[in-house]
């Protein structure tokens, strides 16, 4: 949806800064690079568009913040976070032709360790058996760009728990993106977990007992949902229990596959 408002706006000509979603109470944030005289004006505009947008897909709960972007004066100064993102700019591709002699086409992610820039932090999976290489070849190739890296650590990750959330993140968007905003299903969140294997959803929402109509249809939309070949290719084998939360934390719905 942000994606259409995006382009929608964009093929109007406005230079969008940016589009966002801010859950609970279900907001719209777009930010429009315009001078304060184009904003007053295009600002009613911009809301109508939207509307019609959020109206075709049945979202009928949500308000609009329309804001303006404001440029940075030429001689402001940059922060020190811009001046570490700049750094780990240069230093990627040097991470990146360093990680593929050790087979990794996907670079892991960097960072740093603290904010002297003097601890390198390096994502890897917690079966990775060469460490002490990794580290050798990742400080030798730095010393020879000759950044001020003093030392390289890593951070272990589970590969299987990683691999588990890569396949379950689209599917938590997927339920968010369809129920966001929709003032039968007065959903105030979507969160997820996974604990020992199984992903574990929890869906809170402002509906009661009195909405009996919405819950059974999100119950059975839901048993649907995890019946189709898409799904299934998607979550493989996982083990998964979704819960849907009325007022005052009241289960209204459990789903469970062990």
């Amino acid at each position: 949806m942000t994606r259409e408002i995006f382009d929608t706006l964009n093929k109007a000509n406005y230079e969008v800064m940016s589009v966002g979603v801010i859950p609970n109470p279900h907001t719209i944030t777009i930010s429009l690079h315009l001078t304060n005289e184009e904003w007053k004006k295009e600002q009613p505009i911009v809301t109508k568009k939207v509307e019609e947008i959020l109206a075709a897909h049945y979202i009928d709960d949500y308000k609009i913040e329309i804001e303006k972007f404001e440029n940075v004066p030429p001689n402001a100064l940059p922060s020190k976070s811009d001046e570490i993102n700049k750094e780990l700019m240069n230093i990627f591709p040097i991470i990146s032709k360093t990680m593929k002699k050790f087979g990794y086409d996907t670079p892991p992610s960097i960072g740093y360790n603290g904010i002297k820039s003097e601890v390198l932090v390096i994502e890897l999976p917690n079966d990775e058996k060469r460490q002490k290489n990794i580290k050798q070849a990742v400080e030798k190739a730095l010393k020879k760009e000759k950044f001020k890296i003093k030392k390289v650590e890593f951070i272990l990750y589970n590969k299987s728990k990683r691999l588990q959330d890569y396949r379950w993140s689209p599917i938590i968007s997927t339920i968010s993106d369809n129920l966001i905003g929709k003032s039968d299903y007065m959903l105030k969140g979507v969160s997820y977990q996974i604990k020992n294997g199984k992903t574990f959803i929890s869906l809170n929402t402002g509906l009661d007992k009195s909405k009996s109509e919405n819950v059974t249809y999100l119950k059975e939309t839901f048993k649907k949902f995890f019946t189709l070949k898409s799904t299934k290719a998607q979550i493989k084998k996982d083990a998964y229990e979704l819960i849907i939360y009325g007022k005052n934390k009241q289960v209204l719905v459990k789903i469970t596959k062990n």
